[in-house]
C-alpha cells in the first residue's frame, strides 16, 4: 500500500487532484482508514492513474477518460479514433490561423490596415423564390451538421433530389454560438407537399471565398457596403453554400451572402 502521499509524489500528480477524483469516483483509494480518514493506494491503480493522465494529454473530459477507464480494447480504440480525428482538425486549424497571422503581421509591417483587406465580391442580384425543404431549430453552432442531418434524413425518407445547394437563415436577433435560432433548408427544383417558399426579390449578394470563419468579415463588408449605397435591410439574411467541406479545401469554399434590400 501507498499513502496519498507517496501515490502522489510517484505519479507526480498533487495530493488535492487525487482528493478530487476520489470525490467524482474516477480513481477510488484501494483503501481508506476508518479512523483517520487517509487514503491508501496499491501498486495496480498506477496503471489507471497514468491512463487518466494520458487520456488528459489528449483531451479527453474527465467524465469521458472515466467511460474509457474500464472499456474493453475495442471501445477505447473507437474513442481514441474520433478524437484523434478531432484533434488533427485542430490541428490544422491552428495552423491556418499561424499562416493567416503571419499574412498580417506583413501587411502591418508595410503599414497596411489588415481590417480593409476582404476579398469579397459584392453587387446587387434580383433574386427568384425559392422552394426549400427546411428543418428550423435553436441549436449550439457546433451542432449545424446535425440539423443539415435532419434536412437530408428529411429528402431521403422521401425521396427527393436537392437541385439548387444548401441555403441557411439565421433568425435569432442577435448571435450566441450557444442558442441560434437556424433553419436549414435544400433548393428543390419544384413546389411540393414539404417545401415552402423563401420570397425572390432585390438583393446585396456578397461572394466569400474561404472557410466559414471568415464569414463575419464577409457580413461586416456587406453590410458596410449596404449602409454606404443607401439600401435599407428589409428581411434576414441566408447563406448559400455553393461547394462541401468534405470535398474541397477550406480555402476553397465558396459561399453565397443574401441581404433582401430595398432604397
Amino acid at each position: 500500500m501507498f499513502t496519498i502521499g507517496e501515490f502522489s509524489r510517484l505519479c507526480m500528480v498533487t495530493t488535492k487532484t487525487l482528493r478530487h477524483y476520489d470525490r467524482i469516483g474516477l480513481l477510488t483509494p484501494a483503501h481508506t482508514s476508518d479512523g483517520t480518514g487517509y487514503r491508501y493506494y496499491e501498486a495496480s491503480q498506477f496503471r489507471d492513474m497514468l491512463f487518466i493522465l494520458r487520456c488528459k494529454d489528449y483531451g479527453f473530459t474527465l467524465e469521458e477518460t472515466a467511460e474509457l477507464l474500464h472499456a474493453d480494447t475495442h471501445m477505447t480504440l473507437a474513442r481514441f479514433a474520433v478524437k484523434y480525428e478531432q484533434q488533427r482538425n485542430e490541428l490544422k486549424h491552428q495552423r491556418r490561423l499561424l499562416e493567416k497571422m503571419r499574412e498580417d503581421m506583413e501587411l502591418l509591417r508595410k503599414g497596411i490596415d489588415i481590417m480593409n483587406q476582404t476579398k469579397t465580391e459584392i453587387k446587387i442580384v434580383e433574386t427568384q423564390p425559392l422552394e426549400i425543404v427546411s428543418e428550423r431549430a435553436t441549436i449550439a453552432i457546433k451542432d449545424f451538421d446535425k440539423l443539415f442531418g435532419r434536412v437530408m434524413k428529411k429528402l431521403g425518407d422521401n425521396n427527393l433530389q436537392c437541385t439548387g445547394g444548401i441555403i441557411a437563415l439565421y433568425h435569432s436577433s442577435e448571435f450566441d454560438p450557444e442558442s441560434t435560432d437556424v433553419e436549414i433548408g435544400a433548393v428543390m427544383a419544384a413546389k411540393n407537399n414539404l417545401t415552402r417558399t423563401l420570397p425572390g426579390g432585390p438583393c446585396v449578394m456578397g461572394v466569400h471565398l474561404g472557410a466559414y470563419g471568415g464569414l463575419s468579415e464577409a457580413y461586416a463588408a456587406i453590410v458596410k457596403w449596404i449602409e454606404e449605397k443607401g439600401y435599407r435591410i428589409t428581411a434576414q439574411p441566408y447563406e448559400k453554400y455553393l461547394n462541401d467541406p468534405c470535398e474541397v479545401p477550406e480555402e476553397q469554399l465558396v459561399t453565397e451572402i443574401y441581404f433582401p434590400i430595398e432604397k
